[in-house]
């Protein structure tokens, strides 16, 4: 069923592999590091919104990555 995908991983980890040590390192980290950095910024935000609908607390502090003031009903806070 998935056997292209098979063939295409193997290939590319043979094609890796091939290469010089220096390379693969930056190879890894060119991918790797900017794809482990968004899927952790979706998990947080998406952790960080499920709270905000699940608190109990009414008046509770926006999520982080809200800068606005406004809570998740749209009115301002006032303090």
């Amino acid at each position: 069923m998935l056997e292209w995908l098979v063939e295409w991983y193997d290939g590319v980890e043979l094609w890796l592999v091939q290469l010089p040590y220096p390379l693969q390192v930056t190879l890894v980290f060119a991918v790797l590091l900017p794809l482990c950095w968004g899927l952790a910024r979706v998990i947080d935000r998406g952790i960080d919104g499920l709270g905000a609908k699940l608190t109990r607390v009414r008046d509770a502090e926006p999520p982080v990555g809200r800068r606005d003031g406004e809570s998740a009903r749209g009115r301002k806070e006032t303090a």
